[in-house]
């Protein structure tokens, strides 16, 4: 059974009057790999807040669930981190189900031992988040996301700061994901990862201006005249 699809009807976004989302509609069909790309400041993120329940929009969000309401995982993009915060990773990941302080023992817990061995971060369960590398990080937020075994993944730029070894693990373990039913809606700028991986690619710059397959947006970016297409191949990394 693939997990739920997503519908965007007339969505755009304010802040105190201000657009961050032009008014933009699409559809994310259940078990599908989809990606959201586009320049920096574009609204890429904001768009994937909204879905996730962070962030009030005018407009229609609709999830699909094909049986029963599920569950939604949310990795939020990286963002500076306070080096001093005296929790290990293991305590960070376990503050996600549990609401004890983290001077408190806590119990063992099947969910988050699941998280843990599919992202393969037991080595770093003993180390300060503070002190983490970027890649360290991504892989314990992606931990995080997968703590209430969701139906569909909402994910921004899970692969950012992560080297090759990790991008091949975090790949396998959504490619995985997606195999199982999942439903996954990605935040990514690497062009080979979306070519390899993704079913769809939105383009969001201001609004979501495009959706198709990878290779077809591509094609017209860089045949179109269109200025908002002329930048993409700078806004795209291209790997390899």
């Amino acid at each position: 059974m693939n997990g739920p699809s997503l519908l965007l009807e007339n969505v755009a976004f304010y802040i105190q009057n201000q657009p961050l989302l032009a008014t933009s509609s699409a559809q994310f069909y259940g078990g599908g790999w989809h990606g959201i790309a586009g320049p920096n400041g574009g609204g890429k993120s904001t768009l994937l807040k909204a879905v996730a329940g962070l962030l009030n929009h005018k407009g229609k969000i609709a999830l699909h669930w094909p049986n029963s309401r599920g569950n939604i995982g949310y990795m939020p993009q990286l963002a500076p981190f306070d080096a001093s915060l005296p929790i290990t990773s293991s305590d960070f990941i376990r503050l996600h189900t549990n609401r004890q302080p983290v001077w408190q023992r806590y119990k063992k817990d099947s969910k988050v031992e699941a998280a843990i061995e599919k992202v393969g971060i037991r080595s770093l369960l003993s180390k300060r988040v503070g002190t983490l590398s970027t890649g360290e990080r991504q892989r314990v937020l992606l931990a995080c996301a997968l703590l209430n075994e969701p139906d569909i993944l909402l994910l921004d730029e899970p692969m950012a700061g992560v080297d090759k070894q990790g991008r091949e693990q975090i790949i396998q373990l959504l490619g995985d994901f997606k195999a199982s039913g999942g439903t996954l809606i990605m935040v990514e700028h690497d062009w080979q990862i979306i070519q390899e991986c993704c079913d769809t690619l939105a383009w969001v710059d201001g609004a979501l201006i495009d959706q198709d397959i990878p290779n077809s947006i591509f094609t017209r970016f860089q045949t179109s005249n269109n200025p908002i297409y002329q930048s993409t191949e700078s806004e795209l990394e291209h790997v390899g």
